[in-house]
């Protein structure tokens, strides 16, 4: 990695937690759960460095991939937390219940263009407007058995958010 221009990123080289970085001092680069899916991207590491990525189509920045290796130091993509709604299903429901419910959440946000993340009998999306106007969105399916809560999340970790209703 060279002083003066950015750094060039046009592979992902590995996984920040791979044997071989070992030792390295790791420069963090900030990437959101909506900008991880863009091929294209520019963004300051946690210590300076100008990234300017270049992605062949398909690639994905998840929590821990490394852009760059000088032997020294390591420049990796860092998921920072962000405001969600998370939607607690009760798992002891009947499986047909349980999916009826997911798909009706789904919808609701995918019809807002709200990207959902599904983890066992969690569903968590991000507040892209309001808390009161993602809980409305919940409430207003009328769903028994959800619990409704807000945190700040890493969301998109490994894999990009599914939005559940094109256009």
């Amino acid at each position: 990695m060279t002083a003066g221009g950015p750094v060039h990123v046009t592979e992902i080289v590995g996984e920040v937690d791979d044997p071989r970085f070992a030792g390295r001092l790791i420069e963090r680069v900030v990437v959101a759960s909506s900008d991880a899916a863009k091929r294209r991207l520019r963004a300051v590491g946690d210590r300076g460095t100008d990234v300017a990525v270049d992605l062949p189509r398909g690639s994905y920045l998840r929590h821990g991939a490394v852009l760059a290796d000088d032997g020294e130091r390591v420049i990796a993509v860092e998921r920072a937390p962000e405001e969600a709604i998370v939607i607690r299903l009760d798992p002891l429901r009947e499986p047909r219940e349980l999916v009826a419910c997911a798909t009706r959440i789904g919808h609701a946000f995918g019809n807002q263009h709200v990207p959902v993340e599904v983890e066992d009998c969690e569903i968590r999306a991000p507040v892209t407007t309001s808390r009161e106007i993602a809980e409305q969105t919940v409430r207003g399916l009328e769903l028994s058995g959800v619990a409704i809560e807000f945190r700040s999340l890493r969301l998109g970790c490994s894999v990009p958010l599914a939005v559940s209703h094109g256009h």
